[in-house]
């Protein structure tokens, strides 16, 4: 019997043995990869709210133009370069371009009022539709200054005058 037990024995070792043979471990890879593209927006709603104009005295030719800053927001993928153009709006004047805009706001009848927007407080850049200006991304809405200028002694109605300009991000 016991010659038995030590061959049952010695048989299980030997089965652990070669189990143990078998197992084993092995590695491999596994490749993880994106692709991350540029991308921007332009938040709507941004806006140059001028407030009113005085034909007769405070922006008659004798007095001052009138100035005010508002601002749009963009968004960009961060680091990415945006070049910020806007065009000549819904009622430009008859030698307006791109390049060049003659921006007008209209009462909706036939009467315009002149303005240009401008890149910065100076006001001697104007905000074009051709070279714009650049801007890079941060990945978060970045609020972008807009300077506008009405400029004294035009003539116009009382009445309430608008324009629309549309901003194209180009990356």
């Amino acid at each position: 019997m016991k010659v038995f037990k030590n061959i049952a024995l010695l048989a299980s070792l030997i089965g652990l043995l070669s189990l143990a043979a078998f197992a084993g471990n092995t590695s491999g890879t596994l490749n993880v990869t994106l692709s991350v593209s540029n991308s921007c927006a332009v938040a709507s709603g941004g806006a140059v709210a001028f407030g009113a104009y005085d034909p007769a005295v405070v922006n008659s030719s004798t007095g001052v133009n009138l100035t005010q800053t508002g601002n749009f927001q963009m968004t960009c993928t961060n680091g990415a370069t945006a070049t910020v153009l806007m065009d000549q709006g819904k009622n430009p004047g008859s030698s307006s371009t791109l390049a060049v805009p003659v921006r007008q706001m209209s009462d909706g009848a036939s009467h315009v009022l002149g303005y240009q927007l401008y890149t910065s407080s100076a006001r001697n850049t104007i905000w074009d539709g051709a070279t714009g200006i650049s801007e890079t991304g941060t990945g978060a809405a970045q609020t972008i200054q807009v300077f506008g200028t009405i400029p004294k002694g035009q003539s116009v109605p009382a009445n309430s005058y608008s324009d629309q300009i549309t901003i194209t991000l180009s990356y």
